[in-house]
């Protein structure tokens, strides 16, 4: 659930409002958040790579490949590529390419702003991608789980500290679901390169680790 707080932000704050084309800046943002996703670097998103997916997420959080755990991840990974080949519509052969990836956020919820899904994704982009990694299940995230986060996506590892700096609004060295929300909200749709959020996956100007 997206903080009331949050949604009156949006109308303050002027980088975040309706843009009629998809900006070059916005859509190499989506693009490198794309190839984190495609585990196997072969161009598209299938099933394959949400699979390895979880086996990199049962390792890296030491979890056996027959423990309840791993079952769970296994079913919020496949779960997630399920939902995304149901809502990008022109997905076709369980498959999901770059342009038709693009092409969704830009027409269904960037340049219309569509709030409800707006939020929606932003929900299950940081249940799907933070929650597990909150291992004391204090609701934050750590340094520590932050980097673990790095690693277990492939992500540059020597940007994660910037990245938490960044994304810790409030200076308490955690990150809260208020912060991540505001986070992925703002990578998902602010043109304004300037902006902390925009550093939720590392830095969105590299190519990430293999």
């Amino acid at each position: 659930m997206i903080d009331p707080f949050i949604r009156f932000g949006r109308f303050l704050s002027k980088d975040i409002r309706p843009n009629k084309m998809l900006t070059e800046f916005q859509e190499k943002k989506l693009k490198y958040f794309f190839d984190i996703l495609d585990g196997n670097r072969n161009g598209f998103l299938q099933i394959d790579d949400f699979q390895e997916m979880a086996e990199s997420l049962a390792v890296n959080l030491g979890h056996d490949f027959e423990s309840e755990d791993y079952l769970y991840i296994v079913e919020k990974c496949v779960g997630f590529f399920h939902r995304l080949l149901r809502d990008i519509s022109n997905s076709k052969n369980q498959t999901i390419t770059p342009e038709g990836w693009i092409s969704f956020f830009d027409e269904k919820i960037i340049a219309p702003f569509d709030e409800e899904l707006l939020d929606d994704y932003v929900d299950l982009i940081i249940g799907f991608l933070f929650d597990l990694f909150d291992k004391n299940n204090d609701g934050y995230i750590s340094i520590e789980e932050y980097s673990d986060l790095f690693m277990t996506y492939g992500i540059d590892i020597k940007y994660s500290a910037k990245s938490f700096v960044n994304l810790d609004v409030n200076g308490d060295q955690r990150l809260s679901k208020n912060e991540l929300n505001h986070a992925a909200e703002t990578f998902l749709t602010s043109d304004d390169p300037l902006q902390k959020g925009n550093w939720i996956f590392g830095n969105w100007d590299t190519i990430h680790s293999a």
